[in-house]
């Protein structure tokens, strides 16, 4: 039963962190009512997206002396000070970046650690199927924020109010659900010493790794912090940018799982390679399409779907690679590539579209920047059959 009580409490935490994802109608709102810039508004969202991977190594070492759950109860309190903070700002951007960017930041490390890790460590045979669901659960974050956003701000509140509302309750969650995780029967610390000693940040594989997160995300996280504001730009109605953005993250949700399942049969390099391909393709679309209401909420659905994979994806293979005991070590470091992309990401298409008034050349950046991390594994796979067929 613990192991079950586990999985349903890290989903439902995932749940609440992932939040985030529906960062583009705050953004709006912010831009509207608050005088912010489109880059502005991305800088709260990627410090946000870099400080969370970075705070997963810090709890990846404290994890061999405090017990897990007590991770959970310190992520809902930062939540709850960090959404509060911002909404007690007055629209002042510095508050909101520090409470949002970096405290809410930090409680999303918190959360996403002991979310992840300690599913996969109950599970350890269905790797890619666990770790689908508890990625899932941030990525479907952005439904229930969207649809709690929506209503909110339809009764005349401002976004300030809704942070804090936010803030409120989903930290009492997050603190509540703590209570139901339970730790799985850990390593010896002699043999994850001998990992951490070893010099696994060098491998081949890892750098792949890293790389390919980076270039996947970067291209997600582009176009997630600024598709309300693209949808905008053409004229969609505000009930299709709130549809998109929820309808976003269902598929995200779903591709979560779904790749996560694939790969079990595939294997993980295979279906990282589809996964950014069919990325890749899916933003292209916003520049080759014209965007009506139908088309946009269309392709943003297809976009979520392709960029779930990087969340379950690379983690599965940072299992297999280098152990299911030793995730909550490993997968920290590879998971800063996505750091980086939080704050290049986001930050490009800001400053791109106020460089030149439109999205285009952004929605044209994330595109190749998620074929490039498709290209890398394919070449990764081209190579190991070569040298199969050699021997």
């Amino acid at each position: 039963m613990k192991k079950y009580l586990t999985v349903f409490a890290s989903f439902v935490i995932m749940l609440c962190i992932g939040s985030v994802y529906a960062w583009s109608i705050i953004a709006s709102e912010l831009i509207k009512g608050y005088g912010f810039s489109a880059t502005q508004s991305q800088v709260i969202f990627g410090t946000l997206i870099a400080v969370f991977p970075l705070t997963m190594i810090f709890v990846g070492k404290l994890s061999r002396t405090v017990k897990h759950r007590y991770f959970g109860y310190i992520s809902g309190i930062l939540f709850f000070l960090g959404y509060f903070l911002a909404g007690l700002s007055n629209g002042n951007f510095l508050l909101i970046l520090l409470g949002i960017g970096l405290l809410a930041g930090i409680a999303t490390g918190f959360g996403y650690w002991v979310s992840l890790t300690l599913p996969v460590q109950w599970f350890p045979q269905k790797k890619g199927l666990v770790t689908g669901i508890a990625a899932a659960g941030f990525g479907l974050g952005a439904v229930f924020m969207s649809v709690v956003a929506e209503k909110i701000l339809l009764h005349a509140n401002t976004v300030l109010q809704l942070l804090k509302i936010i803030g409120v309750a989903y930290g009492a969650i997050i603190v509540v659900l703590s209570g139901f995780i339970h730790q799985a029967k850990a390593v010896s610390d002699e043999k994850r010493k001998s990992l951490v000693t070893t010099n696994f940040i060098n491998s081949n594989i890892f750098k792949k790794l890293f790389v390919g997160i980076f270039l996947g995300t970067f291209a997600g996280l582009l176009i997630i912090g600024s598709l309300g504001l693209i949808g905008s730009q053409y004229n969609i109605s505000n009930h299709s940018l709130v549809l998109g953005v929820a309808l976003f993250a269902i598929a995200n949700f779903l591709g979560r799982i779904t790749w996560g399942i694939l790969s079990d049969y595939l294997g993980a390099s295979v279906s990282i390679s589809l996964a950014l391909l069919f990325q890749s393709v899916s933003i292209l679309l916003l520049i080759f399409i014209s965007l009506t209401d139908f088309s946009y909420i269309t392709i943003s659905v297809l976009i979520g779907f392709g960029f779930g994979g990087n969340f379950v994806l690379f983690a599965k293979e940072t299992a297999q690679i280098f152990g299911v005991q030793n995730l909550g070590i490993t997968y920290p470091y590879v998971f800063l590539g996505y750091a980086i992309a939080g704050i290049l990401g986001p930050l490009s298409g800001g400053f791109l579209y106020d460089l030149s008034g439109s999205y285009s050349y952004a929605i044209l950046l994330a595109s190749l920047m998620s074929l490039a991390g498709s290209l890398l594994f394919f070449k990764q796979l081209f190579t190991s059959q070569k040298n199969e067929n050699t021997k």
